[in-house]
């Protein structure tokens, strides 16, 4: 017995066992700090997908507007594009039909004095040149007229080239056919002169048919 005196000592043994208990107990306690620490500094991975979904939304719903804001200008853009090319067409009509207000406003002062003109002959039969003319209706077309939907009475030069080719001309200007329908006055006034001689004689024809 004497032997393990010095080396066998049931209180330091028990002493021991209390300080690894308490050990353990800090041990366990430390973890779980740790855990919780790790735990309350990670990442928090539903947030992070939540965020993702509405940061992805914001996006598409971004394409979207963008998208259709692109449309909105194309239809704009077409549209003006469209009004541009009417405006054009319309100043286009406009100064071509003011050229030609412009010739017919030129025509009407002609000049009349004897001095300027040469070979002057009396119309002999104006009824037949008349009579060979076709009088028509006609509206003109959008690109020609500031007003369209107004009828007009006139000639087709083409046609009226045929019977007076000399009131007949060609304008450079505007590329188009034309007519001086000022020569017209003359042949109405010497076809009036005609029907009235025609009917006085008819009339005397009458009157002395009946004595």
């Amino acid at each position: 017995m004497t032997r393990f005196a010095g080396k066998f000592d049931p209180i330091q043994l028990r002493s021991g066992g209390v300080g690894t208990n308490a050990g353990a107990a800090a041990d366990a306690v430390s973890v779980g700090d740790t855990f919780g620490s790790i735990r309350a500094t990670s990442p928090k991975y539903d947030q992070i997908a939540a965020d993702a979904m509405q940061t992805r939304s914001q996006e598409k719903q971004a394409a979207m507007q963008a998208e259709a804001a692109v449309t909105s200008a194309g239809i704009q853009a077409k549209a003006s594009i469209k009004a541009a090319d009417k405006a054009a067409s319309a100043e286009k009509s406009a100064g071509m039909m003011g050229t030609i207000g412009s010739i017919a406003g030129a025509a009407i002062p002609l000049l009349s004095d004897e001095s300027t003109k040469h070979t002057v002959d009396t119309i002999d039969d104006a009824l037949d040149t008349l009579r060979n003319l076709r009088p028509v209706t006609f509206f003109y077309k959008e690109e020609y007229s500031a007003s369209p939907e107004r009828m007009h009475h006139g000639f087709i030069a083409q046609e009226f080239q045929k019977e007076m080719p000399d009131a007949t001309y060609y304008d450079e200007s505007i590329g188009k056919l034309c007519i001086d329908t000022t020569d017209l006055i003359g042949l109405l006034v010497r076809a009036n002169q005609q029907l009235e001689t025609r009917l006085t004689r008819l009339e005397a024809k009458q009157a002395l048919a009946a004595v």
